[in-house]
């Protein structure tokens, strides 16, 4: 039995070493880009949404009073009269009140369920998060070290004996 070793790609641990790297690459910039929206989604949720729904109610129950406030007037100036415009518009006011909270609750709801049904999946990516942050990484730097070791007990096998080329004998 021989003590050598054969070795006979080198090129194709190379190869693979240079595909993982590419493939760390990749799939830590989906899964940054994919909590990264996640994130992004629950912010728009906790701020935008929330924000705009707060001051549309603000705005919508100032537009209430007003035209209560008018109804009221309108009332005082002239008792007898029907006034339906003020009596509409009041009407049109407090519809638009219920509507920003009824989206206002709507959001809240959303909310958590938009906590509930994100975090569990998030929380299953922390050991791919994990592997990719540091046992590939660290078998990349193990097969560069195994890829110069290999390298270097190439380079010390003795050159491979070829036969000489036979020469015709002269006649």
């Amino acid at each position: 039995m021989s003590n050598q070793v054969r070795v006979s790609s080198i090129d194709a641990l190379e190869s693979f070493r240079s595909d993982l790297i590419q493939y760390i690459t990749k799939a830590r910039v989906a899964l940054e880009d994919m909590t990264s929206e996640t994130r992004r989604t629950k912010d728009w949720l906790d701020h935008d949404r929330r924000q705009y729904w707060s001051a549309q109610i603000s705005r919508r129950t100032k537009l209430l009073e007003q035209a209560e406030q008018e109804l009221y007037s309108a009332n005082l100036t002239s008792p007898l009269a029907s006034n339906a415009l003020q009596k509409m518009a009041v009407v049109k006011a407090k519809r638009l009140v219920v509507e920003a909270e009824e989206k206002m609750r709507v959001l809240n709801e959303w909310r958590k369920r938009f906590d509930r049904l994100s975090n569990p999946p998030l929380r299953q990516l922390d050991p791919l998060f994990a592997l990719l942050s540091q046992t590939l990484p660290q078998g990349v730097v193990s097969l560069g070290e195994s890829i110069k070791a290999l390298q270097a007990y190439a380079e010390k096998l003795p050159a491979p004996v070829t036969p000489p080329p036979e020469t015709e004998a002269a006649p």
